[in-house]
């Protein structure tokens, strides 16, 4: 396994455990949002952040993504 496919599934299972979502709430949030494209552009930056940053740092791009400075419902908790 990469460096980089390793760190793919850390940062969803500390997105999951810091949002309170299952596992394939997490995948499809990860899709939808093209997270994943994201992690492994960025992982030379992001895999230097603590675990909150890093979770903080995907619900600020993905509220990028919506325009409304906002997460949406699924991922609000």
């Amino acid at each position: 396994m990469s460096k980089e496919s390793g760190f793919l599934i850390y940062c969803m299972e500390r997105y999951r455990y810091f949002k309170g979502l299952t596992g394939s709430d997490v995948a499809g949030i990860f899709d939808k949002y093209r997270i994943f494209d994201y992690i492994t552009r960025y992982f030379e930056s992001l895999h230097t952040m603590g675990d909150r940053c890093i979770v903080q740092d995907i619900d600020d791009y993905i509220c990028g993504i919506n325009g409304e400075g906002r997460l949406q419902g699924e991922i609000m908790r």
